[in-house]
């Protein structure tokens, strides 16, 4: 299956840069886009990354071959019902949401089964919006897709490699597998470091008011940077897979309360291991940080 028509149904941060990373890598394709706001769909046409721009789902999708629905993960699904009268029946639904059990269900439940494959690229930034989207942002990153039982080996292997054109690495999983690692490498860590956010700024108070502000540095800095993510975002995301998160975080909160009860008694060997095992597990991610 040739994808030569990819359709866009908002157009953001990761929208944007698989539509510039396809327009570099894929220049023969054709794009039409729709998106809440159309001003940056008419910058995009401007940049010669989009063809067409539509200021609602309609018929212009119905030539697609493959579709990102690019929306917040709570907005996903209301579009199946939207297109599945106007699309091809060779046509590949997708969506970049960051939870995929609950958007595959849904797709099912609309009949669109045969249709609908979920992708999550695995990038991003606390930037947003299509103008902080550039084609590199996918260069490297892991892009999962979680096919269905009734997910065509043709239509599987033009995704697949569709992701490889665009420099991606793809990882193909069940959508299950994906919600809970991604609870765990993702979700979880967000939460953390927006928590540990607001306790500093909860005990920059009375007499320790501004030291903290003043002695923080790369430390602070590097743990909390994803704590200035899209809080609307972060909201849907909890919603959407609150099992595995729950799950997840009741084992980090044991692992914690272990930390706190070790440094109450005075075993300090404790915090010794906990660093050496967890400092060595990290590099096997990325290797020993050089900085």
């Amino acid at each position: 299956m040739e994808i030569l028509q990819i359709g866009f149904i908002g157009f953001g941060l990761i929208g944007g840069s698989i539509a510039k990373a396809l327009r570099a890598y894929r220049p023969q394709c054709h794009m039409i886009a729709t998106s809440r706001s159309l001003s940056p769909l008419y910058q995009a046409q401007k940049d010669g990354v989009l063809d067409e721009v539509t200021d609602c789902v309609n018929e212009q999708f119905s030539g697609c071959d493959i579709i990102f629905i690019c929306t917040p993960v709570v907005t996903i699904t209301k579009y199946f019902e939207l297109l599945k009268p106007l699309i091809k029946s060779s046509c590949i639904l997708t969506d970049v949401g960051s939870v995929k059990e609950s958007i595959y269900t849904a797709a099912k439940n609309a009949g669109l089964e045969n249709n609908f494959i979920g992708g999550h690229p695995m990038a991003g930034s606390e930037q947003s919006g299509y103008t902080s989207a550039h084609a590199d942002l996918l260069c490297g990153a892991k892009y999962v897709i979680t096919p269905s039982a009734h997910t065509s080996k043709e239509h599987l292997d033009s995704y697949v490699e569709l992701v490889k054109d665009i420099k991606a690495v793809p990882i193909v999983m069940d959508p299950a597998t994906h919600d809970y690692c991604a609870a765990a490498i993702s979700h979880v860590p967000h939460l953390i470091s927006a928590a540990l956010a607001k306790l500093v700024k909860d005990a920059d108070t009375g007499d320790y008011k501004d030291y903290m502000h003043l002695l923080a540095a790369g430390g602070f800095k590097d743990t909390t940077r994803i704590a200035a993510s899209s809080p609307e975002m972060w909201e849907q995301i909890c919603a959407a897979n609150p099992t595995a998160i729950s799950q997840l975080l009741g084992e980090y909160i044991n692992s914690l309360t272990a930390v706190k009860e070790h440094i109450d008694s005075g075993d300090s060997h404790y915090i010794y291991k906990l660093f050496e095992e967890a400092g060595i597990y990290r590099n096997t991610f990325f290797g020993p940080d050089r900085s």
